[in-house]
């Protein structure tokens, strides 16, 4: 691609690296982090007396995520889901994304499937998200190790989870409360940390081979990685490559409609549509004989009396401009089932290399440092299927037209070559940490941290369909009807012209005709190119420690500071986002440079009024958690880069200031009840692509202006408007109040088990959408539409403005019971997610309009809302048994079906209910078998996943009832029925 930058491809390149230098030379100049908790497991007592006795402390897990003070887990006011290694391992998924994606409260996430939206732009490189409760992957925070995750995409704004290798987790925490207060930006649906292996010694190796029952693709993973001391150094590091060989439609047509209902190389022709979707006559029979439309004219009226008219014709192999209608002898609307999606990808090819490598070393008995590097390199390839006519218009007039009035053709070239797409993807992310100790009660922790994503997509053989239809649509004599903005009445006429609803209509020469049959390799464009950079630096930097007695305990508390700067670089020649939902949607030849800087100070207290030493009767326990955050964001620097290479910098405002704060309190009035209070503010800051560059402005297109309803209803009067486009620089953050009541009871009786549930509310404000309004009220108006009174002229802005709002309720369980027989250990573990209200407003701001509904979400919705329709509820359950040393583990999924009601139609999806099992061997000194002792503290597993090879079913159904033809596809799972054999060895 040719960049109209006014720096050289190498200039570019010299300051990435010097970027990546300056990180590194930073690291080792800076410092900082914060403390991992303790991680601790449950343990049961032998005896039932000493069961009775174990304090409800004991049987939870100590999580660090949510805060940046280590607290005991009766201290935890947030609902915290904490999946261990064996709770993964039991869940029987290969990945990470897979695993994520079976938490109940992980609903409408993007996964890896080509075609779905990652944030506003096309996901291009098979990545994938995680939405909490269903508020949008863009508010929720991903996490490494307690550091933000770098954010992913052609337009930035998301975080690909996908690219962590699940063989690096050790375990994964999930905060289901906003945290904002804690880190920032983001937090509102929730946070997912996940934390990466540590805790080994020596060389470890994973080989993984996945099929599914049916044909179609497989994948292969095998890494290496290693831990050792040397001279003090504790080394660790390990390489993962992992190949996916992609999934074509045609292989799954259970779960997919025909992407093209036009088979090559025969074509189906039409003509469409009057009232109703009706389509018009194009032939007609009579007596055996195809009679054309001039032919059926001049009929007497007994003979069109019997005439039979044909609205739809398949075209026999081989047709063509010469061809006779008499050829024709199949007269029906066609489906050719699955041999119309050859060639079109819905899982990408991948090939996946990702490594990672850490230093840690104590460089005084109070300070110690860890190093830690992670990257991946990541190439995908997209097949678009064959180049297809999706209904373009060939005049009746034109020379190559047999039919002798204008059709809709549609049908697949299997004779052009195949439109594809290539995208490879690099990531690098650095993370320097020191702490020490400031005294016996003070210590302080520095963290300096880097992260870079440089993604490049080219797109081949795609058709130039605005020239190929225009061509089509002309018999190359006649001329055609052109419409000219910002004309006036003289230039109008000067141009031969007349105005036409404020637009100029000329009359310009036709295009010469195009014969859909023949070559048409001329259309063919030449390879398009579409680059991005997202980088994101990060500074941390506090100090915690004991601040004085209360009679239940210690109070700690903390206080910090932390730098962001986060950038993005974006350049393409073709459309990366959806017109009408991306700020750049209708934008080519985009260049941009974006960068936005903030600082915040926060603060952390945690206050233990009733603990050990002052307990008394139903007052075991009492603590109060208090966090508190401000963030100040700079103004963001944005260059655009004209087409003729000139740099146009914008000056926008600041985004301002964000204070959030948290407040818990935790009241366990026996050792075996606790009560849990949360409140969470939250926010979401503008991303860096709905900032792109100001708005443009100018006239509405043509026939895309504001309909007005005249005040005694008799209808609707047009008016040509001003239209803003583009980004948004005044876009406020996104805000969030979560209200969290949970309970957990671990009774005496039971001491294996212990049951949570907690209920939560979230009411969203200030929500960033786009409103398509083109009706409106003039009394009334939206928040996207203005009137000057003083010109007489409304003006709208078509781009992403601050004005949605969600009000959510729900409740979440929690169960998991385990322990041991004569015949093994087991354990079992529920959980359920159920949302009660999720109620959305288009434009809370207008009164007594459809843009101020109410619209439910859960589980039917009226119309098309952008949240998407979210299920009632979310079921997980997992259950392992040990026997020997051999573990079986059965995992079971489902959410409940899903209807959208549009027009006169139903759609509704049922999400298949999936069950997975796993065998998994350790090699150790309790199978009875002798294990030689190279391989010995490794495993063996083999993965059943779908056991019942079930897919999701959409079904669409008429007013009356009746099932109609499917008109979209499916959701995943696309695999089916898989098998996953796993070797992990210990060397």
């Amino acid at each position: 691609m040719t960049n109209n930058n006014d720096l050289s491809p190498n200039d570019n390149q010299e300051r990435r690296n010097w970027r990546i230098g300056l990180g590194a030379i930073t690291f080792l100049m800076c410092s900082t982090l914060w403390t991992l908790s303790v991680f601790a497991q449950e343990e049961e007592d032998e005896s039932d007396e000493a069961a009775d006795e174990v304090p409800m402390e004991e049987l939870e897990e100590v999580v660090v995520t949510g805060t940046y003070l280590p607290k005991s887990p009766g201290e935890i006011a947030g609902q915290v889901i904490v999946l261990t290694d064996d709770d993964i391992r039991a869940m029987g998924e290969v990945t990470l994304e897979r695993v994520l994606r079976q938490v109940p409260q992980n609903l409408n996430p993007t996964t890896e499937r080509f075609g779905q939206r990652l944030n506003t732009a096309t996901n291009l490189t098979g990545a994938s998200t995680v939405n909490l409760r269903g508020l949008g992957s863009e508010s929720t925070l991903i996490l490494i190790d307690g550091k933000r995750a770098g954010y992913n995409g052609f337009l930035g704004g998301a975080t690909d989870v996908s690219q962590i290798p699940l063989s690096q987790v050790e375990r994964i925490e999930i905060v289901m409360d906003g945290a904002s207060a804690i880190y920032g930006s983001d937090a509102v649906g929730g946070v997912v940390n996940v934390i990466t292996r540590k805790d080994y010694e020596g060389i470890e190796a994973v080989l993984n081979y996945d099929r599914p029952s049916s044909e179609g693709y497989y994948e292969t993973r095998s890494g290496i990685s290693g831990r050792t001391t040397v001279a003090g150094n504790r080394l660790s590091g390990g390489v993962q490559v992992a190949t996916h060989s992609g999934l074509d439609a045609s292989d799954r047509e259970v779960t997919l409609f025909q992407q093209s209902i036009f088979s090559g190389p025969r074509y189906d022709v039409r003509f469409c549509c009057g009232a109703g979707g009706v389509a018009f006559p194009i032939l007609y029979l009579l007596d055996g004989d195809v009679l054309t439309l001039a032919e059926y004219a001049g009929l007497d009226d007994a003979s069109k009396s019997r005439a039979t008219t044909v609205t739809h014709a398949i075209l026999p192999e081989g047709f063509n401009e010469s061809s006779s209608i008499d050829d024709i002898t199949e007269f029906e609307e066609p489906s050719w089932g699955a041999a119309t999606q050859e060639g079109y990808t819905v899982l990408p090819e991948t090939t996946r290399t990702a490594f990672h490598g850490s230093l840690s070393r104590e460089i005084t008995p109070e300070i110690s440092m860890d190093l830690r590097i992670r990257g991946e390199q990541r190439e995908t390839l997209t097949n678009r299927g064959y180049i297809t006519f999706t209904g373009e218009t060939l005049n009746g007039r034109s020379p190559y037209n047999p039919f002798a009035r204008s059709i809709h053709l549609r049908g697949q070239r299997k004779d052009m070559p195949q439109p594809f797409i290539e995208t490879t993807s690099d990531t690098l992310d650095f993370d320097l940490d020191f702490k020490g100790d400031l005294t016996e009660r003070w210590n302080w922790e520095v963290n300096v941290g880097n992260s870079f994503e440089d993604s490049k997509s080219e797109r081949h053989n795609d058709l130039n369909r605005s020239a190929l239809r225009a061509g089509m649509n002309s018999d190359g004599v006649t001329p055609i009807t052109q419409y000219l903005r910002g004309e006036t009445a003289d230039s109008c006429a000067d141009k031969g012209g007349t105005l036409f609803f404020g637009l100029c209509r000329v009359q310009i020469p036709p295009p010469p005709a195009v014969n859909p049959f023949g070559d048409i390799s001329e259309f063919v464009a030449e390879p398009l190119d579409a680059t991005s950079n997202n980088s994101q630096f990060r500074f941390r930097g506090l100090v915690r420690g004991e601040l004085f007695d209360l009679p239940g305990g210690l109070v700690r508390g903390l206080l910090g500071v932390s730098m962001e700067t986060t950038s993005l670089e974006s350049a393409t020649q073709f459309q990366i986002g959806v017109v009408e939902q991306s700020p750049i949607g209708d934008v080519r030849d985009l260049d941009t440079q974006t960068e936005r800087g903030n600082t915040s100070v926060f603060a952390e207290g945690a206050f233990p009024f009733v603990g050990e030493s002052n307990a008394m009767p139903w007052l075991n326990a009492l603590h109060l958690s208090l966090s508190l955050r401000s963030d100040d964001y700079r103004a963001p620097d944005v260059t655009f880069i004209e087409d003729d290479g000139n740099r146009v910098v914008e000056d926008l405002p600041a985004a301002g200031q964000e204070t959030t704060y948290g407040l818990g309190l935790v009241y366990e009035p026996s050792d075996f009840f606790r009560v849990k209070l949360n409140r969470q503010t939250a926010f979401v800051a503008p991303q860096l692509n709905q900032l792109l560059r100001d708005s443009v402005q100018g006239p509405n297109p043509p026939f895309r202006g504001l309909y007005l309803q005249l005040p005694d209803g008799s209808g609707l009067e047009y008016r040509n408007i001003i239209v803003k486009e583009g980004g948004n620089p005044d876009l406020l953050p996104e805000t969030a109040v979560t209200d969290s009541f949970g309970i957990e009871l671990a009774p005496v009786f039971a001491p294996s088990f212990v049951f949570r549930a907690t209920y939560s509310e979230v009411s969203y404000e200030n929500r960033i959408g786009f409103i398509s309004a083109f009706i409106v009220d003039p009394n009334n108006l939206p928040s996207n539409t203005f009137y000057i009174e003083e010109d007489d002229q409304y003006i709208q802005e078509r781009r992403w403005v601050n004005v949605s709002s969600v009000d959510r309720t729900g409740i979440d369980y929690e169960m998991q019971w385990s322990g041991s027989n004569e015949r093994g250990d087991y354990n079992v573990s529920l959980k359920r997610s159920v949302i009660n209200t999720y109620d959305y407003v288009i434009d809370p701001s207008v009164k007594n309009d459809p843009l101020s509904e109410v619209v439910s979400v859960v589980g039917t919705t009226t119309g098309s809302t952008p949240i998407g329709v979210v299920s009632k509820y979310s079921n997980s359950v997992t259950g392992t048994f040990n026997l020997w040393g051999v573990e079986t583990s059965v995992d079971y999924s489902s959410r409940s079906k899903v209807t959208r009601a549009l027009g006169n139609t139903r759609s509704v999806y049922a999400a298949p209910a999936l069950v997975d099992l796993t065998l998994s061997v350790p090699f150790t000194e309790d199978l009875p078998l002798p294990i030689p002792a190279t391989i010995k503290g490794g495993r063996l597993s083999f993965i059943i996943n779908n056991v019942g090879d079930e897919y999701g079913e959409s079904r669409v159904y008429s007013a009356d009832g009746f099932s109609l033809p499917q008109t979209f596809s499916d959701r995943s799972p696309l695999y089916g029925r898989t098998y996953n054999l796993a070797l992990h060895l210990n060397l």
